[in-house]
């Protein structure tokens, strides 16, 4: 469902599109458009995608990447200058959203466990063998289930309806995230729950039951940090933060660290308008051509360039596709609401679960990625908290 010409994805955005047309009051929302500079935001910066075409020379891959990023466009415009649904029922979305993160999860265990039966092979239930209905989107799937664990938080802290469903999904999702071990996630889990604990000893909302939950959470940390390929990726975390601090450790396993390092290169030399959509990750490539790195593919050491990678950093990314004024629109759009009052708690650990992921992945050069933000952003941007 991932790919923009499939049924459902396109007829959500028609579905979206035809109401914001019918609704009518065109000069309403387009005053409403006027000041909501977050709107402005990414209609401004889906503009600047487009204007890029214009010194691109793969007009082909430009092409397909103004069509991936359609909605950053059309989702803000619907649906932040028009009341498309009230709280309760986005909060209702959210729900579902959870719900089926957690079938999700369940689905893609049993399949695991059926691979074991077959093969004996206890690695099917790690990293990349785990996801079988988004296949090898180990970080997509940990970026969903990461957001969707705080919802459930949010819900067992709020309400006192469906607890042990809530409970069960809980533990199902935060195991599976261990399972994936996708780095930035646990890092991420790590660092925004304990914000959240922060949060709500300052908030009027902490009380007696949330204890049972940090102890209950804060158990299943401490013992899944302990699994064999969660701790291994851990430690790979580790050797790649010493190599690009510059320690010469013989240990290096990720390629992100040489792609870091020439994709600012990049951007530095072509700061203002950047290369263009269709021609920055060449550019990327063929700048990585001069790095001796060789890395396995799974089968054979072959050199970095071989293997077409992205930026593996929206930031990144971002600023060397359409430049400066690209970046900093990007960076508004991601930082600007915690500076700003009032903004619901679950927008803003959306927000920061994103930004953690933008950190080590490209993660609007898919529809699994692009589809989340451009939808999720605008519903939870209308949210505002509802404690002091």
């Amino acid at each position: 469902m991932q790919d923009f010409f499939k049924i459902p994805v396109t007829m959500g955005i028609i579905g979206i599109g035809l109401y914001w047309i019918f609704s009518f009051h065109y000069k309403e929302k387009i005053k409403i458009l006027l000041s909501n500079s977050f709107a402005l935001s990414f209609i401004a910066l889906y503009i600047l995608h487009l204007l890029s075409m214009l010194y691109t020379s793969d007009v082909a891959e430009g092409l397909n990447d103004l069509r991936l990023k359609i909605t950053l466009f059309l989702f803000p415009l619907f649906m932040m200058t028009n009341q498309w649904i009230d709280k309760s029922k986005s909060l209702i979305l959210i729900r579902v959203f959870s719900i089926l993160m957690i079938f999700m999860a369940g689905i893609d265990i049993g399949l695991s466990f059926f691979k074991f039966l077959d093969s004996g092979n206890i690695e099917v239930f790690y990293y990349d063998q785990l996801p079988h209905l988004l296949s090898l989107k180990v970080h997509y799937v940990s970026w969903y289930y990461s957001f969707a664990l705080f919802v459930i938080l949010y819900e067992l802290l709020q309400s006192n309806k469906y607890k042990m469903f809530w409970g069960f999904g809980f533990a199902l999702l935060l195991i599976s995230i261990f399972l994936l071990a996708s780095r930035i996630y646990l890092l991420a889990l790590f660092v925004i729950f304990s914000i959240a604990i922060i949060s709500l000893f300052k908030s009027k909302s902490f009380f007696l039951n949330s204890w049972k939950i940090i102890g209950i959470l804060t158990f299943f940390l401490s013992f899944l940090y302990l699994l064999p390929k969660t701790q291994s990726r851990v430690i790979e975390t580790v050797h790649e933060l010493e190599s690009l601090l510059g320690f010469d450790t013989n240990k290096q396993t990720n390629a992100r660290v040489y792609i870091w390092s020439y994709a600012l290169s990049l951007v530095i030399e072509s700061p203002l308008l950047g290369y263009g959509i269709g021609d920055a990750k060449t550019e990327l490539n063929r700048s990585l051509k001069d790095c001796k790195a060789q890395f396995w593919d799974g089968h054979t050491l072959k050199p970095i360039f071989e293997k077409n990678y992205n930026f593996h950093n929206q930031f990144i990314q971002t600023w060397a596709e359409v430049g400066v004024f690209g970046f900093l629109l990007l960076i508004f759009i991601m930082f600007a609401p915690f500076f700003m009052q009032n903004m619901h708690p679950l927008f803003l650990v959306f927000l920061g679960l994103t930004m953690f992921g933008f950190m080590t992945e490209s993660m609007l050069e898919r529809q699994a990625g692009i589809l989340f933000f451009a939808f999720m952003y605008p519903l939870l941007f209308k949210f505002k908290k509802d404690y002091e």
